[in-house]
């Protein structure tokens, strides 16, 4: 087994960034979801972050290519993880609350622990196990506060959202183990690529009804945001973090990204935050604090 790094290093640093990118990107998403379908903007964006991820190779040049049979498995994973984890969560959220999908992602670092554990990618250290039940207690703390709603309706959705959960789980922990060794920014662009032709086959109806002239330079530069931001940037930066940390730790920084989401709300869209958001936010932080003295492997 390899051990992954103990202590904040570069790669803590980067996935507090991506946080910060996810989190910001709520608030871009509410105001391009307002003016588009959930569909339409999730194709457009991973249509123009493909074209990216091709630019950016062929301009840097990273290493040598990828072999077929990693290349095929890296875009098989990026079906999961970006065409089923999106349509998942997009059609779940018609019928069940953002609070109720908030708190089942919570449950994210968890799987990806006891799946990472499980299929032998890695191994957790005790403090990695006590830092995701922290972290976890934080998020519902947070959530809890705006109140947490289960209705007959809203079942179809919650069980979609658990679907998008083990979706991304199963991305995370396949990136660590088939893109070991391999160069980041290759394995990110071919799971983005990956993902993108079935978005655009779901979007496909609605692109061509789309009023494109319609749209504000406002919508425009939350598309832009979510494209170059939250997929391009924020993916790459996750796929370097995922090989030099671990799913493990990789994955609780999801705990992260409904603090910064809700900061981003209250100043961008004006919501209203409470003393014992504050308290959430202070356990998921030291949930983080604890996985860093962890270590996993392989």
């Amino acid at each position: 087994m390899v051990a992954a790094r103990s202590g904040f290093s570069k790669h803590d640093l980067g996935m507090l960034v991506v946080s910060l990118i996810w989190g910001a990107n709520f608030s871009a998403n509410k105001y391009a979801l307002g003016v588009m379908p959930p569909a339409v903007f999730a194709a457009v964006r991973f249509a123009a972050a493909s074209v990216m991820m091709v630019v950016m190779v062929r301009v840097v040049n990273p290493g040598r290519p990828i072999a077929a049979r990693e290349s095929w498995l890296l875009m098989g994973l990026g079906v999961i993880g970006n065409t089923c984890y999106q349509v998942a969560f997009m059609t779940g959220l018609v019928t069940t609350t953002a609070i109720n999908a908030s708190l089942i992602l919570a449950a994210l670092p968890t799987i990806v622990a006891v799946l990472g554990t499980a299929l032998g990618v890695e191994r957790s250290g005790p403090r990695v196990w006590w830092g995701i039940v922290v972290a976890t207690i934080g998020v519902g703390v947070v959530i809890a506060v705006k109140g947490i709603h289960f209705t007959v309706e809203g079942l179809r959705g919650d069980l979609l959202i658990m679907v998008a959960c083990a979706c991304w789980a199963i991305f995370t922990v396949g990136v660590r183990q088939v893109g070991r060794g391999l160069d980041p920014l290759r394995v990110t662009a071919l799971t983005v690529i990956g993902g993108t032709p079935g978005l655009l086959l779901v979007a496909a109806r609605d692109l061509r009804a789309m009023a494109w002239g319609s749209l504000s330079a406002a919508a425009w530069f939350a598309v832009t945001f979510s494209t170059v931001f939250s997929i391009t940037v924020a993916y790459l930066i996750w796929s370097y973090a995922v090989q030099g940390i671990g799913s493990s730790r990789t994955a609780i920084y999801n705990c992260v990204t409904p603090i910064f989401a809700a900061a981003t709300a209250a100043l961008v869209l004006g919501e209203r935050l409470v003393p014992a958001q504050g308290i959430g936010a202070a356990l998921v932080f030291a949930g983080v604090f604890l996985s860093q003295r962890g270590r996993s492997g392989q």
